[in-house]
């Protein structure tokens, strides 16, 4: 009897083994069946908790829209380049809707919709200036990282992250790149938009 028990304990060791986990990117991009995707849902910006990245730039002796090209660099002026990259620091912040399946995102704005494969390839998508933007998003430990590649060789990063213990959701954004005398980075803080936070307390940034 105990090497029969045996035998079937090994043979069901074995179909275990044959089957396998799911990788772990698969459990980590599709919630559970009945489970509620903390970050789908409609978001409002906290003008209150948030940043505003314009007093970065003037702490940096920059006029908003203006950053200044490093000595030695050639290429259009520095106003024009980097006009439309601090646009987009400041484009379509004040809410949007977020919508996820296990292979991609949507991010619904006012007068737009994203949507992106979250693998990590890399996605041209046409903005509203006409011109093509480098998108790429991907998830890690529970956090959505969203980049943009912007006229000038600047670098717009984005990860969406839910704050433990108040339910809002935190955008940490930067800015980086060659035409910058340093990075930008600042932090957006958005309240579901159908209800409450968790908690009122102010947010933690460790």
């Amino acid at each position: 009897m105990w090497k029969t028990a045996t035998r079937s304990t090994v043979l069901c060791l074995l179909a275990l083994a044959a089957v396998g986990t799911p990788p772990a990117h698969a459990q980590e991009t599709a919630p559970g069946a009945g489970m509620r995707d903390p970050l789908a849902g409609r978001w409002k910006l906290n003008r209150a908790l948030s940043d505003d990245p314009a007093e970065q730039l003037r702490a940096m002796g920059m006029p908003e829209g203006a950053p200044r090209a490093r000595p030695g660099q050639g290429g259009p002026p520095p106003s024009s380049r980097g006009r439309g990259a601090f646009a987009a620091l400041r484009a379509n912040v004040d809410g949007f809707e977020i919508e996820r399946t296990d292979s991609t995102v949507s991010i619904a704005y006012p007068d737009h919709q994203l949507r992106l494969f979250t693998d990590g390839r890399k996605q041209k998508i046409e903005g509203a200036n006409g011109r093509e933007v480098e998108y790429r998003a991907r998830w890690a430990e529970g956090k959505l990282l969203l980049e943009r590649r912007l006229d000038g060789g600047l670098l717009l990063s984005e990860e969406y992250i839910i704050q433990p213990g108040t339910g809002r959701l935190h955008v940490l954004t930067r800015l980086e790149g060659d035409r910058l005398p340093m990075p930008v980075a600042f932090v957006r803080v958005y309240d579901p938009a159908d209800g409450q936070p968790e908690e009122q307390g102010g947010p933690t940034r460790d």
